[in-house]
């Protein structure tokens, strides 16, 4: 969609998300979008890149015509096509530090904050190094599954699937999982993790994909967001665990029994 267009202006509309020191490169092409973990980022001619954070409820968007719509923070007119970042709750920032959530810097600063921000992707972790990194911890497994250090790319929507398909409760201490439901982990994350891509994501509430449109992953979801209805496999009513921070875990306590 950008690859190939050059920027030619900006248009930042709130200071708080967008910091009036970054300078954006202006006149540079871009050469592509990749994604690191759970980050966005925009490489440019210039050695620049754009690292974004979405946050809970961040867009970026193609701009339509018409009104802007409500909420959003920043403008990115390419040549043909104009790019919005959207953020109802203004949980994601443009910032020049490299420890901001989002940030302009060299690319090479930005593939070593990444390098030590986060540990290797879970879309391309080999086993062994998964079962190392995961297997003999004393954490608890949902919990290791979400840290970004560990591994990286995993959000609370996958983890508590994956966990389902394999039959492990998310408070089992890791190193308690037998191996064959710690390869089951590692073979459901995987797959669920392209299907959801291939869906273009999940659509809870304010998620879309770049073109405004929902993803359409949230129709297969077994158990996450479904407490109290019946688990898919046994029947037995899905059972929500919730964590310090308001973070919730979705589980079926037939098929996910505690240890």
């Amino acid at each position: 969609m950008l690859a190939g267009r050059r920027l030619v202006g900006v248009k930042r509309l709130f200071a708080e998300i967008c910091d009036r020191r970054v300078a954006f490169p202006v006149g540079a092409t871009c050469l592509g979008v990749r994604r690191r973990a759970k980050k966005v980022i925009l490489d440019f001619s210039d050695g620049s890149s754009l690292l974004i954070s979405l946050g809970m409820t961040g867009q970026v968007r193609e701009r339509e015509r018409g009104p802007l719509p409500p909420h959003t923070h920043l403008v990115l007119s390419f040549e043909g096509r104009e790019v919005i970042y959207v953020d109802p709750r203004r949980l994601g920032r443009l910032a020049a530090s490299g420890a901001a959530t989002t940030m302009w810097a060299a690319r090479g600063d930005v593939n070593a904050w990444c390098d030590r921000q986060f540990g290797p992707d879970a879309l391309d972790v080999p086993w062994e190094e998964f079962r190392r990194r995961l297997g003999a911890s004393r954490g608890c497994i949902k919990t290791l599954l979400l840290n970004q250090k560990v591994l990286a790319g995993i959000g609370n929507i996958y983890a508590d699937e994956a966990l389902f398909r394999a039959g492990v409760h998310p408070r089992t201490p890791a190193r308690d999982v037998p191996l064959e439901k710690l390869k089951k982990l590692y073979q459901a994350l995987r797959g669920i993790l392209r299907q959801s891509i291939n869906a273009s994501g999940t659509t809870l509430r304010d998620y879309v994909t770049s073109a405004g449109a929902p993803g359409d992953f949230a129709r297969r979801l077994k158990v996450y967001g479904r407490e109290g209805a019946a688990c898919p496999r046994c029947g037995t009513p899905v059972r929500r665990l919730r964590w310090p921070a308001g973070r919730s875990s979705f589980y079926c306590p037939r098929c996910q029994r505690e240890r």
